[in-house]
């Protein structure tokens, strides 16, 4: 029950954390710039995470916390949408390589 619990108070990051990983694998032959965005955002994101884990053992947060941990949890869904749509969008392109 407690990493069901843990699992809701983070929000999408386990998953969005999963799907960076996913993008930083040479299945998206990514530019070495993109590459090193993806992997700060996933370093970012990492920290994250371990604020809002930190947040759940918290019996009672002040309001600023609880607001902040709100506010985080939310960005992992609105970047996790942003991801998904990426992966869609490359996955349907047709390759320049020619067979």
């Amino acid at each position: 029950m407690a990493e069901l619990l843990v699992s809701a108070s983070t929000g999408a990051m386990g998953s969005l954390l999963g799907k960076l990983g996913t993008m930083l694998s040479n299945e998206y032959k990514l530019l070495k710039d993109v590459r090193d965005d993806i992997k700060f955002l996933k370093d970012e994101l990492e920290a994250m995470q371990a604020f809002l884990v930190m947040m759940a053992d918290e019996e009672e947060p002040d309001q600023q916390s609880r607001l902040r941990a709100n506010a985080v949890r939310e960005l992992s869904y609105e970047i996790e949408d942003s991801i998904d749509k990426f992966m869609l969008h490359v996955e349907r392109e047709p390759s320049s390589t020619s067979d």
